[in-house]
């Protein structure tokens, strides 16, 4: 893949590259764009729309309309009439039920990625691209500090990573969003404003707008490059420690398809970092998507292989975990 002519701009070029860089795509797919309305996703479908032929794929959006806010209804037809005007093709999914007054943010994310992934899969897509910038990564670090983590929630947002069977795609996660605005404001592309960015009672409003300047301000004016410096550490980390972990997966894990079992003799020898990335390799193998498992179930988990009794304890998605003489296990109830 390579840009020939003219009619690409410096930030498109950088984000093909980016893209090619990371292997986030091959040609001949079709490619899902998650947009908003905002900013960011407006960025995203311009910048992939000029991309599309050098790369080669086929673009769709989708656009998920939670119901929530006021101005829901003309964000969506903000952006069906942009994806017409593009001739981009557009799914959209709806929230079903009566109106709420109060939707957390874990709620609102959980309910675009399964219509995300069931739209996926329904078309058969390659990837669904998302407008993650480099800005949402050190604020997720920063989020995932405070509320303690482990490497692997330290490593913030992957430009790529597979989950329930879909490939999601981030081509914006090392670009700033200051960038992204200079960009629409070069290609006059209106965005909508989403008041609840602004709204203190979710916590990411607050890093965003709270602790991350006051960090710079007193501490360190590039803390963004800091924390994205040491998420990119920390995934080298996590990849190379992960390979290690596979050894003893494979000799002592039993992996079928409803079910995963550990044995435990012999795991005391395990050092309790290999023991950890095991057990959440386990759960990855199970799940798929791990996003809801903490470094507290982790060593919670830890604690049940430990123990000399048997026990049982619950993790997310509806799984359990039961320790027996000889065995860990781990099963959707």
């Amino acid at each position: 893949m390579k840009i020939k002519g003219s009619g690409v701009s410096i930030f498109e070029k950088k984000i093909f590259e980016f893209i090619k860089k990371n292997k986030l795509l091959t040609p001949r797919g079709l490619i899902l764009v998650g947009v908003s309305g905002g900013a960011d996703s407006m960025a995203l479908l311009v910048a992939l729309n000029t991309l599309r032929h050098v790369l080669g794929i086929q673009l769709q959006a989708v656009h998920f309309n939670h119901r929530f806010r006021p101005e829901a209804v003309q964000d969506e037809q903000f952006v069906a009439q942009w994806c017409q005007k593009l001739n981009i093709p557009l799914t959209i999914g709806r929230r079903a039920g009566q109106k709420i007054k109060k939707l957390s943010e874990d709620d609102a994310r959980q309910m675009r990625f399964k219509f995300f992934v069931k739209t996926s899969t329904s078309l058969k897509a390659q990837a669904v691209a998302l407008a993650h910038t480099r800005n949402d990564l050190a604020e997720t670090v920063l989020m995932r500090l405070i509320r303690g983590s482990g490497l692997y929630g330290l490593r913030g947002i992957l430009p790529q990573r597979s989950m329930d069977g879909v490939n999601f795609i981030r081509p914006f996660v090392a670009t700033d969003r200051q960038d992204i605005e200079n960009y629409l404001k070069m290609k006059k592309i209106p965005f909508c404003q989403d008041a609840t960015n602004d709204q203190m009672i979710y916590e990411r409003n607050r890093i965003r707008h709270e602790l991350l300047p006051l960090l710079a301000r007193q501490y360190n004016p590039q803390i963004t490059g800091a924390l994205t410096d040491f998420a990119a550490s920390a995934i080298e980390d996590y990849e190379y420690l992960s390979v290690q972990a596979s050894r003893p997966f494979k000799k002592i894990v039993t992996v079928s398809k409803h079910k995963i079992k550990m044995q435990l003799k012999g795991i005391r020898q395990l050092h309790p970092a290999m023991l950890r990335l095991v057990l959440r390799q386990m759960v990855e193998k199970l799940t798929q998507d791990p996003s809801g498992l903490t470094f507290e179930h982790i060593h919670a988990l830890e604690n049940l292989v430990s123990q000399s009794a048997q026990g049982r304890i619950d993790l997310p998605h509806q799984m359990k975990a039961v320790k027996t003489k000889e065995f860990l296990e781990l099963y959707y109830d």
